[in-house]
């Protein structure tokens, strides 16, 4: 058996993620598992790099349903991704762009979903039920067709990519080999500490959980004391 990962902007105050999890039950006894249920609403791209971060870690047979998806209702398709034998499920909006995979599959296959569906919460009414009958042993190529031309977020590397509960700013940089700085806005920034406690009350580098520069402040918010913010340019110096 399968199990189903979901990660969504819904919250878990309202009805949403619960509706998922009763539809998804009441088709199959796959564990169901919650990534993240607080992206920030339409926030795609916090959702891809969140992706992009965890499902390296997550064993085969790892089917993720991830519903941040502010064109819910038109045409924009539902995507079918295949990656070291797993499967992503997602709306068609660039939130695959770090899940780079040459097997997708747009999803089109009605007799799957919900009857009488919403407009408004294909979550519920088509995600949840295509990924129980994945669950449950459906081939993926069962979906619908093919697809090349999908959508990837308009996104520049060498930039500040989340900034995390701590205040720790993440970017997509990975280290190079020997000393070096980083470049961040008008602050250059040297030194760099292998753990936290290394650290001080300056801002300081480190390389982070994901495998990429971190900027820090011990005990405290990089992201405050420097203004950072998600999207700012950054570069090894």
């Amino acid at each position: 058996m399968r199990r189903i990962a979901l990660l969504t902007d819904f919250g878990t105050r309202d009805p949403y993620v619960a509706s998922m999890k009763g539809v998804i039950a009441s088709r199959t006894d796959a564990p169901v598992v919650d990534l993240s249920h607080e992206i920030a609403p339409q926030d795609i791209f916090g959702a891809a790099w969140f992706l992009r971060t965890v499902e390296r870690w997550w064993p085969a047979g790892t089917i993720f349903v991830a519903v941040v998806d502010p064109g819910v209702g038109t045409t924009r398709r539902i995507l079918a991704a295949e990656r070291n034998d797993k499967v992503f499920l997602a709306p068609d909006n660039g939130l695959l762009t770090f899940v780079p995979s040459d097997i997708i599959r747009s999803v089109e296959d009605e007799a799957l979903f919900l009857p009488g569906g919403s407009a408004t919460f294909h979550g519920r009414d088509r995600f949840a039920p295509v990924a129980a009958a994945l669950a449950n042993g459906m081939a993926i190529d069962r979906l619908g067709p093919l697809v090349r031309d999908v959508a990837r977020l308009d996104y520049t590397p060498g930039s500040i990519v989340a900034i995390d509960h701590f205040g720790n700013a993440i970017t997509d940089i990975e280290p190079p080999p020997g000393r070096f700085a980083l470049r961040a806005g008008e602050r250059t920034i040297d030194r760099l500490c292998r753990t936290y406690e290394e650290g001080s009350d300056e801002p300081f580098l480190i390389v982070g959980s994901s495998g990429t520069i971190e900027i820090s402040v011990r005990n405290g918010s990089a992201a405050v004391a420097l203004g950072l913010r998600r999207g700012d340019r950054v570069a090894i110096c």
